[in-house]
């Protein structure tokens, strides 16, 4: 239960949990569905305490921004720890992000259409760029690229991992999620020389195996 408008918290308690109450209704229903109003009653506090705090909603929405980066590139960072081949990481990749997207929904606030400000539109880029990085990074970390090759490859997994979340979120049972994630993994590492040629067609090359019949 929240606290009454009357209960008192340490100043830094208190800013604390507003960011926290605040990313949860930003991530449920967007920027522009938000009030600061909203997010002074979730809190159970009076919109002049939160407004003590932070002087405006886009600066309150700035900071939810800069606390979700931080968890979200730590997670990022943490795929390389994983043991595995190419094709393995990217399917743990595309399953940690799945299970971050359905928990949170965190990518919500980064990748929406809402158009808000230059500063936040900024801020959510960057993010976005150096987990883009860090991700290309992890996941191709046999490969010699450039950082801007990084940067776009990077970019390109992460809104396919977003897709392919809304696949499995969507997927009808366990068999479905699997068939998803195998054909989704195959395709991020291999792309269409991935899967066998069609008889009669003028493609031509044959289907890569894992990791261990192709460079990693």
């Amino acid at each position: 239960m929240s606290p009454s408008p009357t209960t008192r918290m340490p100043r830094a308690q208190r800013r604390t949990q507003l960011l926290e109450l605040a990313t949860q209704v930003f991530t449920r229903k967007g920027y522009h569905g938000t009030s600061m109003d909203d997010i002074a009653a979730a809190a159970g506090v009076t919109k002049p305490v939160l407004y003590q705090h932070f002087d405006s909603k886009v600066t309150l929405y700035l900071e939810v921004i800069d606390i979700i980066a931080v968890s979200l590139l730590a997670e990022v960072r943490e795929i390389g720890a994983f043991e595995g081949d190419t094709t393995q990481r990217v399917r743990y990749g595309i399953t940690r992000f799945y299970e971050l997207i359905s928990v949170q929904n965190a990518l919500r606030l980064f990748t929406g259409n809402e158009s808000i400000s230059d500063e936040v539109q900024e801020r959510a880029g960057a993010v976005l760029d150096q987990m883009a990085i860090d991700l290309a990074e992890v996941l191709m970390a046999f490969r010699e690229m450039s950082t801007e090759q990084s940067r776009i490859i990077g970019r390109g997994l992460i809104a396919a991992t977003q897709t392919t979340a809304l696949l499995l979120h969507d997927a009808q049972d366990d068999v479905e999620r699997e068939e998803i994630l195998e054909v989704m993994s195959t395709f991020m590492v291999h792309g269409l020389a991935g899967f066998t040629p069609r008889e009669g067609t003028t493609a031509t090359g044959s289907a890569l195996g894992a990791d261990a019949t192709s460079p990693r």
